[in-house]
């Protein structure tokens, strides 16, 4: 496609005088390019509190790696309108090339039917727990360098509230808008990325994990509505997986529910997820681990741009009595606890200012048990 050059001119000058939260051309033949992305860094003090723990001072992305984002959109044609989104996830942290991402790259095709998704973006299962969640742009709780399991970003609430939805590769068909309600059905490779923090927490932080000879399946129900003064949302989403354990339930099943509610200035969300995934012979038990997580949250925003947020979540481990020992060597290591209390301060289109102070409590002290405060923010392009 040629780019009409005078247009590209005009339209990046006008995105800089403006500051545009994205950079937009045009091609003579109707196709579209959008450039955007956002850049965060958080300078985070954590206080280990198990016995053998040390505190750690870092200057760190938060719960987001920094995002460069490319939006490819064809002119409608035959009722269809067909897009392509490719993005980039570099790190600012000292250690970041070590962690090298591309978490996304998917076309889209829309029309009568709905929404066709084809390639690698976030999964189905656990999108909106993530999406909802006020450490979304923020920090919530840490694994730092000095407790032996860096990540290339924090955690927020991964693991303690909800499962991780991950970046996986599927295709994914979406409904239309049906007077509020939302329809969507995935098919997903069944190699997900299963990340282990050597106990710390108790659940798996992504659910999935294991090559088998089955696909992974996701749905998802979904409504958005909205009243005088305020609006709503609800969902309910599950997955299930063949692992082919040898032991334990061969059939890993996950579901969660939840909802969001925004009325007068008030921001109010709750969602509870429960889940059995099979270890193949990881436990000395049978093999299984089930685990419950819920996270409720409450905040009021400011003037529409400053808001004020307390979240607590809870991880139950439902596992046998024999597994608990077998992972922990403690069968009343069964919960996990984090409160994050946060301030996220628009200052324009551009600019997010972020304060937060996170708590963990562990049932045994010598597994995850830690305060944090973050201090930092976003620039938005």
């Amino acid at each position: 496609m040629t780019f009409n050059k005078k247009i590209l001119a005009g339209l990046v000058a006008f995105a800089a005088a403006s500051s545009a939260q994205a950079v937009t051309v045009a091609a003579n033949d109707g196709w579209t390019l959008g450039v955007s992305g956002s850049i965060n860094q958080f300078a985070v003090f954590t206080s280990d509190d198990t016995p053998t723990g040390n505190d750690s001072a870092e200057i760190r992305d938060g719960l987001l790696p920094a995002f460069l984002n490319f939006d490819m959109k064809a002119p409608t044609m035959n009722g269809l309108d067909i897009a392509a989104h490719i993005s980039f996830s570099p790190g600012t942290n000292t250690n970041s090339y070590n962690f090298g991402e591309q978490r996304e790259v998917y076309f889209t095709v829309d029309g009568s039917f709905g929404q066709i998704l084809a390639g690698k973006a976030l999964g189905l299962y656990g999108s909106h727990n993530i999406l909802t969640e006020q450490t979304l742009f923020g920090v919530g709780y840490n694994i730092p360098n000095t407790l032996g399991d860096a990540l290339p970003t924090t955690l927020g609430g991964i693991g303690l509230g909800y499962d991780y939805a991950a970046w996986r590769s599927q295709i994914k068909w979406t409904s239309n808008d049906m007077n509020g309600f939302k329809v969507a059905f995935a098919v997903v490779d069944s190699a997900g990325a299963a990340i282990s923090l050597s106990g710390k927490p108790t659940g798996p932080v992504t659910t999935g994990g294991e090559l088998g000879d089955d696909l992974r399946y996701e749905a998802d129900l979904s409504y958005a509505g909205a009243f005088d003064g305020g609006s709503f949302t609800a969902w309910v989403s599950g997955a299930i997986q063949d692992h082919d354990a040898a032991v334990g339930p061969e059939d890993a099943q996950y579901w969660t529910v939840g909802g969001t509610l925004t009325v007068a200035g008030f921001e109010f969300m709750a969602q509870y997820s429960d889940a059995e995934d099979s270890i193949d012979g990881a436990f000395a038990g049978d093999g299984s681990a089930e685990w419950s997580q819920y996270v409720v949250q409450a905040g009021y925003r400011f003037n529409g741009t400053t808001l004020v947020s307390v979240n607590y979540s809870e991880l139950e481990d439902d596992s046998s009595t024999a597994n608990k020992v077998a992972r922990y060597g403690n069968a009343n290591d069964d919960a996990v606890e984090r409160y994050t209390v946060g301030v996220y301060h628009d200052v324009n289109s551009n600019l997010k200012l972020v304060a937060e102070y996170t708590k963990v409590e562990d049932d045994v002290d010598t597994r995850l048990d830690q305060e944090s405060v973050a201090i930092g923010g976003f620039v938005f392009f």
